[in-house]
């Protein structure tokens, strides 16, 4: 695409320009970057304000919840007040006087049924009365942790847009220094169209297909893979043909791209549906029984997406390796991709701790 919309500008534009083909070329390059990144941010700047008016809403909600909470902490308040000063004026002690007093069996039996309901009765109200406290209490740090949350994303939203005010001034800056601003502007329109259209819908399938295929990964953790290092640790190494051959098997999708391990990143090339992709990645360690996927870059035909866009796609397709997968009682304490190899350092942990540190 990226080459296609150059020749297209070469192609219409005036043969003056051709005295100065590689700075104009570089300049028109800048220009559709930066135009690819607003349009983008503007895209992902519409999804934050949708999440916040949801926030919005979700809060209102819980402040009539709570208020609705409050009427009921303050009935069950005064019913639990009610069976504390019963006990403090020691009107419960002289029933129980009443009980020990009895005249005979029966009337022990009575009294001693009594005695018990309204024991029962009292206790349930003080239980009652702690588990609303207590939802009233969470219901209130869920209202605390959603402000917080609304006031993170209105300040994501605020750097955001002046971010993207600042690409759009630059870029217009430097759509004014072009002869004929005409052309890039068409070229401009296409790239967004075309990512539109085609571009994020094409990403968005093959995200989701990669998510489905990264959970089925523990397959490749047969005996022949696996070396062990005494009982309890053992690497798992997988080369990335044979990483690359599972894809394929699992779904055509993956024939036109390419996994490659080096610098422990994870670099995905391919093209679908026409178009380059190009991911690159790595893993973080955040438990023994999760490594997290962390995107760091990602192209489209070659143009640069936005780490809002990243974010977005680290966020809704999960590409994270989770071990237990192999086994529930397998971890893992390191993770290396390098010389062509993805190599896990795993942990059998034995039942009962036996076995652990």
């Amino acid at each position: 695409m990226r080459k296609i919309l150059l020749v297209l500008f070469l192609l219409v534009c005036p043969l003056t320009v051709f005295a100065q083909e590689e700075p104009a070329t570089s300049l028109e390059e800048l220009i559709l970057q930066q135009h690819f990144t607003q349009k983008e941010l503007e895209r992902t700047l519409t999804l934050l304000k949708e999440e916040e008016t949801r926030t919005y809403g979700e809060i209102a909600q819980m402040d009539l919840d709570l208020q609705r909470q409050k009427l009921v902490m303050e009935a069950t308040q005064r019913r639990a007040g009610e069976v504390a000063r019963a006990y403090y004026m020691g009107e419960r002690t002289n029933l129980l006087t009443l009980l020990l007093n009895a005249e005979n069996f029966n009337q022990f039996l009575l009294m001693y049924d009594f005695y018990e309901i309204l024991y029962e009765r009292d206790m349930s109200r003080l239980e009652t009365y702690h588990t609303e406290r207590t939802k009233l209490t969470a219901m209130q740090t869920d209202k605390k942790n959603r402000l917080e949350q609304l006031q993170a994303l209105r300040k994501k939203y605020e750097l955001q847009l002046s971010e993207m005010l600042a690409i759009a001034a630059e870029k217009e800056k430097n759509v004014q220094k072009l002869d004929d601003p005409t052309v890039v502007e068409s070229m401009m329109n296409h790239l967004i169209l075309d990512w539109e259209k085609r571009g994020l819908p094409a990403f968005q399938t093959f995200f989701g297909m990669l998510a489905q295929v990264m959970v089925q990964v523990p397959e490749l953790a047969t005996p022949d893979r696996i070396s062990s290092e005494g009982l309890l640790k053992h690497t798992l190494t997988i080369n990335q043909t044979d990483f690359n051959n599972f894809l394929i098997e699992k779904d055509a999708l993956f024939k036109q791209s390419h996994f490659s391990f080096e610098d422990n990143k994870l670099t995905v090339e391919g093209t679908y549906d026409q178009m380059e992709l190009k991911l690159v990645g790595n893993y973080e360690l955040v438990s023994p029984t999760h490594l997290k996927f962390h995107i760091t870059e990602l192209y489209f035909d070659g143009f640069a997406l936005p780490p809002s866009t990243v974010e977005e796609m680290e966020k809704a397709y999960d590409l994270g390796f989770y071990p237990e997968l192999i086994s529930p009682n397998i971890q893992v304490q390191g993770i290396t991709l390098m010389d062509e190899e993805l190599k896990l350092q795993l942990q059998f942990n034995l039942p009962f701790g036996f076995g652990k540190k």
